[in-house]
């Protein structure tokens, strides 16, 4: 059977799949309430200010980055799962903490546990939800999770809109109690419904002996990986913008109140859950790199409009409809990246790393808004992040034209365990692309003694 063959029979997704969809879906609900209105509730509601809101986020960032590096080998040695349901009640403590915070120090310190199980909660998810399929089936399960998160993003902003409709301390607390309960929630449909060590036949194991053996050291030779991840943390801390700077800005500057601004994002969903399938086969075809330039000028025009939406209503809505192409596109892409380069036994430390870069571009995307958002020209945030973007869109095209390869990255000779290995590469296949299945005929392997 060809490999394209075993392709085309081997896309339909285990139920573990959607079992898992379901309590990413419930977990997202939760935070989908609460991440958007951070700076809404702790800057104007609490009254710490915009920048100390935006500073609180960034630290939150900073200590899921450096927790992430420090704890990926965790995720690898403890199992995706019991990981995961620790980074989920983790994120629930910390929300029902929320509405306790009655000091910038306080926050500060709140913010970090935040930040570190949240940041935790990625790689140990998308690690489950790997372990589960083979490498053909990641685009569609991706696609899938992404409209999990879609829904949750949406769902979680329209509902806290709607608790804090008021927009006082007590209806926030509301929210965030609840938010806490949904977090709950999903740990409790992990721990009782999905099955330890629950993994589909390795489709690669070629490179497995020297991914084991080198490590964080293979993860950080991969040069193609990690400049992917340079352009995954520029394109996020752009993207992120419609999440930490819409809302504050549409509040302050476009006349919209929390209902509205919910609604919005709720809209947002909608338009993801109907095309991001259709999208995703759309685009399957194409090159990694050029799909992401192309997200980076969806979201170059959507911030575009946001800054002229006090000038104009309808403005905020053409925004998110231009804004929704560019997520479609970018959020698969993204992740197949990873998978596509990442040796199985390394999947853990490949998809922290990843976490790493969302984590580093939410933080500055949240300094950034707490800063340019508080001065006296807040407009200014939207042609800066249209500018940030715009290296994420050069960062794409440059990644096309990189030496392809399934290990490319990788230097061609490396020293493991007093072994040197080589990477032999075929020149009828140079390249092993998860979206066009073919042939991989190269393989590490010892040098020859002789």
């Amino acid at each position: 059977m060809s490999v394209v063959s075993a392709a085309q029979g081997s896309l339909s997704l285990p139920r573990s799949i959607l079992t898992l969809t379901v309590a990413m879906g419930f977990l997202l609900v939760a935070r989908g309430m609460a991440v958007p209105f951070f700076i809404i509730y702790f800057g104007q509601v609490r009254g710490f200010g915009e920048g100390t809101a935006g500073a609180g986020i960034m630290i939150n960032a900073v200590a899921g980055v450096i927790f992430t590096i420090l704890l990926a080998g965790l995720i690898d040695r403890i199992g995706t799962r019991p990981m995961l349901i620790i980074t989920m009640l983790g994120v629930g403590v910390a929300t029902i903490l929320f509405p306790f915070v009655n000091s910038v120090p306080l926050f500060f310190l709140v913010m970090v546990v935040y930040g570190v199980a949240a940041q935790l909660f990625w790689p140990a998810a998308d690690g489950l939800a790997t372990s589960m399929i083979n490498i053909y089936q990641a685009a569609r399960m991706f696609a899938l999770l992404r409209i999990a998160s879609a829904v949750g993003v949406g769902l979680g902003g329209l509902i806290g809109g709607l608790l804090i409709s008021g927009g006082g301390a007590a209806e926030y607390r509301l929210m965030y109690i609840v938010s806490a309960v949904g977090c709950v929630a999903a740990a409790l449909i992990v721990l009782f419904f999905i099955k330890p060590d629950q993994k589909a036949p390795s489709q690669d194991s070629s490179f497995s002996d020297f991914a084991e053996a080198s490590g964080w050291r293979a993860v950080l030779l991969d040069r193609r990986f990690l400049f992917s991840q340079l352009i995954v943390l520029i394109m996020v801390a752009g993207m992120m913008q419609l999440q930490v700077a819409m809302p504050p800005y549409l509040r302050a500057e476009a006349g919209f109140n929390e209902s509205l601004i919910g609604a919005l994002l709720a809209f947002k969903t909608v338009l993801l859950v109907i095309f991001q399938i259709p999208v995703a086969g759309r685009v399957a075809n194409w090159r990694n790199g050029i799909t992401l330039s192309l997200a980076g000028i969806a979201f170059m025009l959507s911030f575009a409009f946001i800054g002229f939406s006090p000038w104009l209503f309808v403005l905020p809505i053409i925004a998110v409809c231009i804004f929704v192409i560019g997520e479609m596109l970018f959020m698969p892409t993204s992740m197949v990246i990873v998978v596509d380069l990442a040796p199985e036994r390394l999947r853990g430390r490949y998809l922290a790393v990843n976490s790493v870069a969302w984590g580093i571009g939410w933080g500055l995307s949240s300094l950034i808004a707490g800063m340019l958002l508080g001065t006296s020209i807040p407009w200014i945030i939207w042609p800066a992040t249209i500018l940030l973007m715009f290296l994420g869109v050069a960062g794409g095209w440059l990644y096309d034209r990189q030496a392809p390869g399934r290990y490319g990255g990788i230097a061609p000779a490396s020293t493991v365990g007093g072994e040197t290995y080589t990477y032999q590469q075929s020149q009828e296949n140079p390249s092993f692309d998860l979206r066009h299945p073919t042939e991989f005929e190269g393989e590490p392997r010892p040098e020859s003694s002789d």
